[in-house]
């Protein structure tokens, strides 16, 4: 296994809670390891994104 960096961008919803985030992550398949906000403008929150892949 290996880590694996990816951007991820998901829609602002101008409340970047944890539960919202990580509950997009989950509805797109992800089960980060690690995740940080990078980016932010009107509509979107660009993730850094740490996940394992075999």
């Amino acid at each position: 296994m290996q880590v694996e960096s990816t951007l991820i961008k998901i829609p602002n919803n101008s409340n970047p809670s944890t539960e919202y985030i990580e509950g997009e992550l989950n509805r797109l398949g992800i089960e980060p390891l690690r995740w940080a906000i990078v980016e932010v403008n009107d509509d979107y929150y660009i993730i850094s994104v740490a996940d394992l892949k075999e």
